[in-house]
């Protein structure tokens, strides 16, 4: 999840461009309405009001949302410059009846186009790495990968962080959060799916997210 936070917390403050693909495209290169998590795939949310849709084909700008959350920025800038970096983008929905920042579980969807199927397999790889390393901020935080169905070659990778471990580490600036994230290519891109939930663990299930991302899948490559 840090990535997809970071990217999506960070493009809020940069001028961005929109990307959208031309009739002669490959059906890798959707249009960008289409990239991200809809009603349709993740029944019962709405778009999120504060956190809105960000896309940006600008390199500069997709590294700089992330490197300050990265373990190794230099090695997150070569590998996507090597990978043959678009563009990428962000959104977020949510659940319930009204919006709430702490509370609301949101899902998060963010694809990465890159140069080639191979350099988004690369990327995919990179990623679940890095949603596997201690997190500098969140020293609370479980990390722990799961079996992705229905969807070849993703990845999942749960992280909790419970109110009894914070307490117990006694880091004031942590708050619980149980994320289920799931990763996975369709031709040049990489397209993550972060099912969010707050302050109580449990409001959230691997079940959910995998149904969620599997709906997203089917509907990308169909």
């Amino acid at each position: 999840m840090r990535l997809v936070l970071a990217l999506l917390v960070s493009l809020v403050a940069v001028t961005l461009v929109s990307c959208g693909g031309s009739d002669d495209e490959t059906a890798a290169s959707l249009p960008v309405a289409q990239r991200f998590v809809s009603a349709a795939d993740a029944p019962g949310s709405k778009a999120d009001p504060v956190e809105k849709r960000e896309t940006t084909t600008d390199f500069d700008t997709f590294t700089l949302a992330l490197r300050d959350f990265s373990v190794d920025p230099d090695e997150l800038t070569t590998l996507f410059k090597d990978a043959g970096f678009k563009s990428a983008g962000v959104d977020t929905r949510y659940f319930g009846q009204t919006h709430s920042s702490e509370t609301s579980v949101h899902v998060f969807s963010s694809f990465i186009e890159l140069g080639s199927k191979d350099a988004a397999t690369s990327a995919l790889d990179w990623l679940e790495t890095d949603e596997m390393k201690p997190c500098p901020m969140s020293c609370a935080v479980k990390r722990s990968s799961f079996e992705v169905n229905d969807i070849p070659g993703a990845r999942g990778v749960h992280r909790i962080a419970t109110a009894a471990d914070i307490e117990r580490l006694g880091n004031n600036d942590e708050r619980p959060q149980d994320d289920y994230w799931i990763g996975f290519t369709s031709g040049p891109t990489v397209y993550t799916v972060v099912l969010h939930g707050h302050a109580v663990p449990g409001t959230v299930s691997e079940d959910q997210a995998q149904q969620i991302a599997s709906a997203y899948y089917d509907r990308l490559t169909s």
